[in-house]
């Protein structure tokens, strides 16, 4: 069982955390906020899982030689951390986040899913965790929306910004000190390179990469991305305001 960009199988893909949502929303409606939140803790729970699968067969493939690939710094590895705690925290920014920042990522990844054409199978832990991990992070955040647990008010999408700021920072950092220390190939929040077949393909070729005692950086493009980024976030909070003043019932005070 192969993947296809423009298959069948893809626009399922696209179209399984909507699935997702409506069927959650309708099976816990007669649920109480925490329950429901319990239900989002266990599925953060079992992306996790996923997650652990997924990196013990890349370990077990390798030899049990480290791969940067099972250090959960990714933007969509990372997310599933943030989901978690968010649901076991009712934590507002980290909610924030997600639908900010992780939100559109994992959209991203399945609308632009070219790496599963490189899997001989999708029937391996890695291929499905790329599958379900994704669809888990859109669906459990749209989820939250629907029932309240996201609240974005203008001070936290600006501490919200502050925090994507540092862990963009941060990924670039730790990914050239894993390649310069270790020799991993390390690529976190693809501050390094773009993935293949994305938009971000354009900001890599524009820009040049240099390199300063073993570390890469193409400062144009980690500009760019940057704001991109920035803007991507901006529409998602004012996306949240539109959802929120059509469907009152979707904000909550904190």
């Amino acid at each position: 069982m192969t993947f296809e960009m423009g298959s069948r199988l893809h626009y399922l893909f696209i179209a399984s955390p909507f699935l997702m949502v409506i069927f959650m929303n309708l099976g816990l409606k007669n649920q109480s906020f925490e329950q429901k939140r319990k239900w989002g803790v266990a599925l953060s729970w079992v992306a996790l899982l996923l997650l652990m699968l997924r990196n013990i067969e890349i370990l077990v493939k390798n030899g049990w030689v480290m791969d940067a690939e099972v250090i959960p710094l990714q933007i969509c590895h990372f997310a599933n951390f943030v989901l978690l705690l968010a649901f076991m925290k009712n934590n507002k920014t980290l909610f924030s986040l997600a639908f900010c920042l992780n939100l559109p990522a994992a959209m991203m990844s399945i609308i632009f899913a070219n790496s599963l054409e490189n899997y001989s199978t999708l029937l391996t832990f890695r291929a499905q965790a790329y599958l379900w991990g994704h669809m888990l992070i859109v669906g459990l955040t749209l989820f939250a929306l629907t029932q309240g647990f996201i609240s974005i008010d203008k001070k936290r999408f600006l501490k919200t910004l502050g925090l994507m700021v540092v862990l963009y920072l941060s990924a670039l950092i730790i990914s050239n000190g894993l390649s310069v220390i270790w020799g991993l190939d390390a690529n976190y929040f693809y501050t390094i390179k773009p993935e293949n077949g994305t938009p971000l393909e354009l900001f890599y070729t524009m820009g040049k990469t240099l390199q300063f005692q073993g570390f890469e950086v193409n400062p144009l493009y980690l500009l760019l991305t940057a704001l991109l980024g920035g803007v991507v976030v901006s529409v998602f909070y004012g996306m949240y305001h539109l959802a929120t003043l059509r469907w009152p019932l979707l904000r909550k005070d904190d």
